[in-house]
């Protein structure tokens, strides 16, 4: 229990939980700290996942993330809905070495091709041409060529992701796309403005992306706050639809 005095002198006694949205938009959240990973440390082709195990949110491994562990650190990093983290594991788990006898994951085995892994990611390599777990700045380069302005807007990360779908289609002989992964694709399109902006605004700050794929680190450093309203699967669902809108498909 908690005692406030308000400033009209009347005191009131309440629990916090009663005042969540009053409490939490006078708070400056702090992510937990940053730690390079190390070389024996297990990362994969995700940003997002790779920012969170940086951050210890995740096991800071990588390694043996179960349903609950997702769970906690996603909501936790970057306040995603429980709903995403299970949409997201059950394809996870497919990709260990131990499948289907096996209930967890390593962010390494994220990279295995075919499966959540794919080709025209925004800052991976085709598995053709190189390993697609490690940053890749050759792709980078020409995905963010497309951000000519300050802020990112829909139209230019849709106008990015179909570029990057022509170049594979394009140079790499084994281009393949299946139909689980182009649904990750767009969702990680989507992720711009859900995860780096509070997902209502369809706009991203350039610096926030760039800042985060370039260091999978949240970037509270330069002004970068988590979003107050936790991110449910159905905001996902319409970002997904405003990039195919914005892109023609």
């Amino acid at each position: 229990m908690k005692t406030s005095t308000l400033f009209t002198g009347v005191t009131i006694i309440a629990s916090a939980a009663a005042f969540p949205h009053y409490l939490e938009s006078r708070q400056v959240w702090t992510p937990k700290e940053w730690i390079a990973p190390g070389s024996e440390d297990s990362r994969g082709p995700c940003p997002g996942l790779n920012t969170l195990a940086n951050h210890g949110y995740l096991p800071r491994n990588g390694k043996d993330i179960t349903l609950d562990i997702l769970k906690d650190a996603m909501l936790e990093g970057f306040n995603i809905a429980n709903s995403d983290a299970l949409i997201l594991f059950f394809p996870a788990i497919s990709t260990s070495p131990e499948y289907p006898f096996t209930d967890r994951f390593d962010l390494a085995n994220l990279g295995r091709h075919g499966i959540l892994e794919h080709d025209i990611s925004l800052s991976r390599s085709d598995a053709y041409f190189a390993d697609p777990n490690p940053f890749n700045e050759r792709v980078w380069a020409e995905t963010a060529s497309y951000f000519t302005t300050p802020m990112i807007t829909v139209e230019q990360v849709a106008a990015a992701r179909m570029g990057r779908l022509a170049t594979s289609q394009e140079t790499n002989p084994e281009h393949s796309l299946s139909a689980l992964a182009d649904g990750f694709s767009w969702g990680e399109c989507a992720s711009f403005f859900e995860i780096m902006a509070d997902g209502t605004t369809g706009t991203v700050k350039k610096e926030y992306i760039e800042y985060w794929f370039r260091n999978e680190r949240m970037p509270t450093e330069i002004g970068w706050q988590r979003r107050n309203v936790t991110m449910q699967t159905s905001e996902r669902v319409e970002f997904t639809n405003l990039l195919k809108e914005a892109a023609g498909v």
